[in-house]
């Protein structure tokens, strides 16, 4: 069985429900987690929010019904649940660039948002060495990057090489060293997140860090690159939290760079 299935699954019960109020329990449901969890699984695997991924498959097909079909934009706004024509007709043009009244009197384009899918040509299982482990608070130094969400993969390696090209934190590498992600708090649609790069010893320019006490996951990274982290952590995200019985908590996940081997942790409860 194709462990894409709950996430079709999700695709089909919102296609099922674009004209009604979706459920964010039953989309929980579905993928057998919290609600903090299935935001961060399907964000993390799609690269758009859920709440964005309805929004925009609603404006689509809003968008199609208003070209085929003599709806008024009031009812219109109403069938695909915006409170008023205005918050709809604003929501319609900034998605499709044009106001639904001036659809109909204009040759302009509109934006076609398909729904997804998800599947698997070749069968991919990869082996995860892991431990559950409780700690009490974390205490760290830090240097920070505000990351945009969908750029973090980009971001986050482009400023560990600067920080290593810097004789400024020359002393920071010494020991093991940290990479921490600290969600902003737009949940469940957040559009930021802060990257630190720590230790657990005070340096030069650092700032301190304090992470609550908590369970982790922590997965054994088989390399060092940073393909290895992101194929491991989508792993993670796709095959092992749906089936583990853990959720993920709302606070930082951490990378640890130890000098022969790298992990992930990631908080659970």
């Amino acid at each position: 069985m194709n462990n894409f299935n709950k996430l079709n699954d999700v695709i089909k019960y919102i296609e099922d429900n674009l004209t009604n109020s979706i459920d964010s329990k039953k989309i929980c449901q579905i993928l057998c987690v919290n609600e903090y969890t299935a935001y961060r699984i399907f964000n993390f695997i799609t690269g758009i929010s859920l709440t964005e991924y309805i929004r925009n498959r609603r404006l689509s097909m809003a968008g199609i019904e208003l070209i085929n079909s003599d709806i008024k934009i009031i009812d219109l706004a109403m069938k695909y649940g915006y409170d008023s024509p205005i918050s709809f007709s604003r929501a319609f043009k900034k998605f499709h660039g044009i106001n639904p009244s001036k659809v109909k009197q204009n040759v302009k384009y509109l934006k076609n948002f398909p729904p997804l899918t998800f599947s698997v040509d070749i069968p991919f299982n990869m082996e995860l060495d892991f431990r559950i482990q409780k700690e009490q608070k974390l205490n760290f130094y830090t240097i920070s990057k505000t990351c945009d969400l969908p750029n973090i993969k980009v971001m986050a390696p482009i400023f560990w090489k600067e920080t290593e090209l810097n004789n400024e934190y020359k002393e920071l590498f010494n020991d093991v060293t940290f990479g921490i992600i600290e969600y902003d708090a737009l949940f469940p649609n957040p559009k930021t997140a802060t990257y630190h790069i720590a230790s657990k010893n005070k340096f030069n320019g650092s700032s301190k860090l304090t992470i609550p006490a908590s369970t982790w996951a922590i997965f054994k990274v088989k390399n060092i690159s940073g393909e290895a982290m992101s194929d491991l952590s989508f792993y993670v995200y796709k095959n092992w939290i749906p089936y583990s019985g853990y959720n993920i908590r709302n606070i930082p996940e951490l990378e640890v760079y130890y000098k022969n081997h790298t992990e992930w942790w990631l908080p659970i409860e």
